[in-house]
């Protein structure tokens, strides 16, 4: 898998084409025209799964929509990757055929209406009209009916490793514990605090009588803060910094990120308070402590429902693993390379 994964830029869910027809070579081809038999080689077959068959036309599109490349153009970049990708490929394929063979014998139909649902979730997800969304579809050579046959194949899918899998599944409260237990590095808190900052701006550092006109505005905000007035709407009719509008508020902020100096004045602070008036880069400045996060491991509380959505996809990919494999192992499956 290392070689598909480099080569892979685009989903790697997809459906193989319906076979039409497949060509049987025998010697009498020979006879045949060129063009002709150059047809017949292209759609030879290259794998049997069960009553079904995988072409090599339907190889080398996979491989091609999969990474982009020709099978003679990836071959002719390096023939070991080559053959890795066309396996991992081919075994893809296989699989393909052999989950549709599932959907069939378990009975399993999409509604039409479930995949204009998708459809238009996806449109949603993206921001896309129908004209873009075809649009985009003709950009990878996709047309929309083909798009509506991969759609009902994911659902096909979806709903086939519910049935084998999902539905097989238990996570118990024992189980989400232990996770927890011996995992909880994965579930640290950075300490951060929120903050908002009144500044002040000095534009001529080198004009005495700016720097103490700003000064002295700084000294009466931070009286009038000690008498009570609103540090935000301050910040709003005076502070020439980021997100006065907002009233100075500068969002969250990890305290590993803060300057050392200023990190040892806000560690210093509980919420609500607010520093002096302090000289920074360009002017002066009085920060607020709004709220803090402390650092160290999050309850189990919070992150419960992480825990048990990790837990549930882990046993899913081993479960679906593990149900493919045997489900290889029952099929016929006859590679002819």
């Amino acid at each position: 898998m290392r070689a598909i994964r480099r080569w892979m830029r685009l989903n790697t869910s997809w459906t193989g084409l319906r076979i039409i027809f497949a060509f049987v070579l025998l010697p009498a081809l020979l006879a045949t025209t060129p063009d002709r038999l150059r047809a017949e080689i292209t759609n030879r077959i290259v794998a049997i799964v069960n009553s079904d068959i995988v072409t090599l036309h339907e190889l080398n599109t996979s491989i091609k929509r999969i990474t982009g490349l020709s099978a003679k153009e990836l071959r002719a970049r390096d023939e070991e990757d080559f053959y890795e990708v066309r396996r991992a490929v081919l075994d893809n394929l296989i699989n393909d055929k052999l989950t549709r063979q599932q959907v069939m014998k378990l009975g399993i139909k999409v509604a039409t209406g479930d995949i204009d649902e998708a459809i238009e979730r996806v449109k949603r997800e993206n921001n896309l009209t129908q004209e873009e969304l075809i649009y985009s579809l003709k950009q990878e050579g996709i047309t929309l009916e083909e798009y509506r046959e991969r759609i009902k194949g994911e659902i096909e899918r979806f709903q086939l490793v519910n049935y084998e899998v999902k539905s097989k599944i238990v996570i118990t409260e024992e189980d989400v514990m232990n996770y927890y237990q011996e995992h909880s590095g994965e579930y640290m808190e950075i300490p951060q605090v929120r903050l908002a900052r009144i500044f002040l701006e000095v534009r001529n550092p080198d004009d005495e009588e700016e720097i103490a006109r700003v000064k002295s505005l700084g000294v009466e905000i931070l009286d009038r803060l000690k008498e009570g007035d609103n540090f935000f709407t301050l910040a709003r009719t005076y502070s020439q910094g980021p997100a006065a509008s907002e009233g100075g508020d500068l969002g969250w902020i990890k305290v590993s990120q803060l300057e050392r100096t200023l990190r040892k004045k806000i560690v210093g602070l509980s919420p609500g308070e607010y520093t002096n008036l302090e000289l920074a880069p360009s002017g002066f400045q009085i920060i607020k402590l709004i709220e803090e996060k402390e650092g160290g491991i999050k309850p189990l509380e919070r992150v419960r429902d992480a825990v048990y959505s990790k837990l549930f996809k882990e046993k899913v990919g081993k479960r679906y693993a593990g149900w493919l494999k045997r489900l290889r192992d029952e099929s016929f499956i006859k590679i002819k390379f």
